[in-house]
This record gives C-alpha cells, structure tokens and sequence, in this order.
C-alpha cells in the first residue's frame, strides 16, 4: 500500500509504524507528490501554499477551478523565531495572521505548461518506484546485503 499524500499538514508516519508491527508482511509507505522532486527545477518562483507549483498543477488538471485575476500575491510573514523559520520544529500556521490572502508564495507566473511538466515528472517517479516494487519480495529483498560502515 501506497499512501499518496497532497497535503502539507498531513503526517501518516506514526500510523504506519503502529501498522507495521500488527502487519509486519504487508508494505505500507508514504509520499508527499509536491515534494518527490525539487520544485526549484521546474518553476521560476515555488512557495509553499497556493504557490506557482500548486497552482500550476490545478492549471494543469482543472483550468476551470483557477482564476488568477482573484488570487492574492503570496505574501506573507514567517516566524519571528529563527528557530521555527530553520524547520528545527514544525508548528501548524496560523492563516490569518501568517497570511493576507492564505498564500505562500506568488501564483501569478503559473501556467498549466509547468504543471504537466512539473506532475508527469513526478508520475514517472512513482511509476519507476512501483515498477521497483513489484520486482521484489517484501520483506526479503529490501535491504541490501552486506553492510556498510559508518
């Protein structure tokens, strides 16, 4: 089993480790599509929120549900603790202080080009991690053999 996550704020890692000690045989794993590849490399601006790689991708697959004359600058204010800013703790945001319209990031260099571009590379990434998986036995084969020193 896959999990296939869209968003941000979702963690599934305790429940799969709970899983995984009642099912020791069955393989569950989990990935967030928006981070399986840089989005650096394939848009000009990325965010973090309604940005122009999560924009791009709704231009790609609903044009119908974007309307980028309606949206907001992506402005918006980050911690005032360094710390939380440096990712060394997470703590979910609070929208309307953090934002003016709930953006993190500028939508307005969005096209649907860069988001078939952006979700057919990342299609082929899961489609060469199942391919993967389906040639090897789970649990058996999913180490190397050997180790490794530190």
């Amino acid at each position: 089993l896959v999990l296939i996550n869209g968003h941000g704020g979702n963690n599934f890692k305790n429940m799969i480790r709970d899983l995984a000690v009642d099912y020791p045989d069955f393989l569950i794993a989990v990935s967030d599509w928006f981070a399986v590849l840089p989005a650096k490399d394939y848009f000009d601006n990325p965010g973090d929120h309604a940005d122009e790689m999560e924009t791009s991708a709704m231009m790609h697959y609903h044009p119908e549900s974007v309307d980028l004359s309606a949206a907001g600058s992506g402005n918006y204010k980050p911690f005032s603790l360094p710390a939380l800013r440096e990712k060394v703790a997470w703590m979910p945001r609070d929208w309307s202080r953090a934002t003016e319209d709930t953006g993190i990031g500028n939508p307005s260099l969005s096209t649907a080009e860069k988001g078939r571009r952006f979700t057919q590379a990342v299609a082929d990434k899961y489609a060469e991690l199942f391919a993967q998986l389906s040639r090897t036995r789970f649990p058996e084969d999913f180490y190397e053999t050997g180790s490794q020193e530190q």
